[in-house]
C-alpha cells in the first residue's frame, strides 16, 4: 500500500501513488505542483510486516526527479511488559513512530534511468514502512513523477 502527499489534477487512478508500486510502465505517480510556503512533498510505502530493507530503486522522469531526499522508516514500538497493577488498555499500544533512516541516502540525478540506493550497513532495524520525503523537484513548478519504485529487502518474521 502507498500514499503520497500530492496527486496530480486529484486523480488518483491515473496518477496515484499505487501506479509507482506496480509492473506497467506507462503508469507513474504525478505529484501536484507544490507551493512556496511548503515544497516538500513525500511517498510512503507500508509493508504490513517487519522488513529489512537493502535497497531502493527508483525511476523517475527526467526534468521531474525530487530532490534533497529524507527517508524514514516506521518500526513498531516493542511492547511493554504487563504488570499485574497496569491496566490491559495501557499494554495494548501498537503506535509506531516515524526516524530518520541514516543507512539509506538517496542522491538521485535527473534521469529517467532506473536509480539504485544501496543501505550503507549489512544490519539495519526492521521496518514496518518506508517515507521518502522530497525537499525540491527539477521541475520548475515542483512536480514529481516516479514510474517505478522497488524496495529489496528481507521479510522478518513477525
Amino acid at each position: 500500500m502507498s500514499t503520497a502527499s500530492s496527486t496530480w489534477k486529484y486523480d488518483t487512478r491515473r496518477f496515484g501513488p499505487q501506479n509507482a508500486l506496480d509492473s506497467e510502465t506507462d503508469d507513474a505517480w504525478n505529484s501536484a505542483s507544490s507551493e512556496e510556503s511548503n515544497p516538500l512533498a513525500y511517498f510512503e510505502v507500508n509493508f504490513h510486516r517487519p522488513v529489512l530493507v537493502r535497497e531502493l530503486r527508483v525511476q523517475f522522469q527526467g526534468g521531474f526527479v525530487g530532490m534533497d531526499c529524507i527517508v524514514y522508516k516506521k518500526r513498531q514500538q516493542q511492547q511493554p511488559q504487563k504488570t499485574d497493577e497496569s491496566d490491559d488498555k495501557s499494554n495494548n499500544n501498537n503506535d509506531e513512530e516515524w526516524e530518520e533512516l541514516d543507512e539509506l541516502f538517496l542522491d538521485p540525478i535527473d534521469s529517467t534511468d532506473i536509480q539504485t540506493f544501496y543501505s550503507e550497513e549489512v544490519t539495519i532495524d526492521p521496518c514496518t514502512a518506508l517515507r521518502i520525503e522530497f525537499g525540491k523537484s527539477t521541475d520548475f513548478y515542483g512536480r514529481i513523477i516516479i514510474y517505478s519504485l522497488e524496495v529489496w529487502g528481507l521479510e522478518m518474521p513477525k
